[in-house]
């Protein structure tokens, strides 16, 4: 956990930021490398479609991350998602790790107010592995 924990450092105030500033985010992924640094994951562009659907952001991360998966030895997925059932914003961290075969998303639910994040209790939900050994 204390790889997720990096990345959750690292990563999330930057995700803060974006929706302070624009009030929304694409899915964006970071992982720690196999000598143990946090680094931004990047996407392959589609000049075809300049505003894609985040699920196929999504898909198309995990896709990245397979290829690459000897390169590092944890992931997160950070995601804007709206929870129905509970109707409120949230932001979605789906977390991987190589050594440890478990995935998890940590959800924190989150109100804008007065260009303010605030957040309400966080949970997390044990996931199938997507990218390690798939």
């Amino acid at each position: 956990m204390d790889d997720f924990q990096k990345i959750l450092d690292i990563t999330f105030p930057f995700v803060e930021t974006l929706l302070k500033d624009y009030r929304e985010f694409y899915p964006l992924a970071s992982v720690v490398n196999n000598k143990g640094n946090v680094e931004q994951f990047l996407r392959e562009e589609d000049p075809e479609n300049d505003f894609p659907k985040s699920t196929t952001v999504v898909g198309e991360l995990k896709k990245s991350l397979r290829w690459n998966q000897n390169q590092f030895v944890a992931f997160a997925i950070f995601q804007d998602v709206f929870l129905k059932e509970m109707e409120i914003d949230a932001i979605a961290v789906l977390v991987e790790h190589k050594l440890e075969k478990k995935a998890f998303t940590f959800y924190y639910p989150y109100k804008i107010v007065q260009d303010r994040l605030e957040f309400l209790d966080s949970w997390k939900t044990e996931e199938d592995i997507s990218v390690f050994n798939v």
